[in-house]
């Protein structure tokens, strides 16, 4: 299967004809359904998929809001780079704990650094 890119040109406004805009918003809901569930290039999202979707989003938004590149962070709660990125990606699920301490680092940074201080010694 060959994979179409496209860019658009800096500027380019993209706009859909009337004519499709308008055949679009003619259709019911359960026509929306029935042409997205008939699309092969488009299957549904499996509820386990869907799940760890919203936990990477979490989890790049923790980071973010340390302002902390995926590396520092990394470095700074000592969580494997690669598995950091596993999650942001959403190509693994962080457990119960993992979560637990990244939700810890999110709320509470400061007692999260202290934490981590301790145990380096």
């Amino acid at each position: 299967m060959s994979i179409i890119a496209y860019t658009p040109k800096p500027g380019h406004i993209f706009k859909i004809p009337a004519s499709e805009l308008a055949r679009l918003e003619a259709m019911t809901d359960a026509e929306i359904e029935a042409a997205a569930l008939a699309d092969p290039d488009n299957p549904p999202i499996e509820e386990a998929r869907l799940h760890r979707m919203a936990l990477g989003r979490e989890v790049r938004l923790i980071r973010q809001a340390t302002g902390l590149s995926q590396p520092q962070f990394a470095t700074r709660y000592q969580i494997g780079l690669g598995r950091l990125r596993d999650y942001e990606q959403a190509r693994s699920e962080p457990d119960f704990p993992v979560m637990a301490y990244l939700r810890l680092i999110a709320d509470y940074p400061d007692v999260a650094d202290a934490v981590v201080a301790k145990l380096r010694g």
